[in-house]
């Protein structure tokens, strides 16, 4: 359990930083950091969801990281 909280914890923090720089920086390569991390924290939280049979979790997380992804792929395209 505690392993499960740390890694919400993980995923509150790169998100709020991904806020961040998109919303103030928007750089040339920081972008790419923010979503690699994003995608990195989201995916161990849907697995780790997964593995412990929460679909809802899961399903929240990868909502989630798409979301927090979706306007570097508008810019991007």
């Amino acid at each position: 359990m505690k392993l499960k909280k740390c890694f919400a914890l993980l995923f509150l923090i790169v998100g709020f930083l991904t806020v961040l720089e998109f919303v103030f920086v928007r750089g040339m390569f920081t972008w790419l950091i923010a979503v690699a991390a994003s995608i990195l924290a989201g995916g161990a939280n849907i697995l780790l969801c997964l593995r412990n049979r929460q679909w809802m979790d899961a399903a929240l997380y990868l909502l989630a990281t798409v979301a927090l992804c979706m306007g570097y792929l508008v810019i991007a395209g």
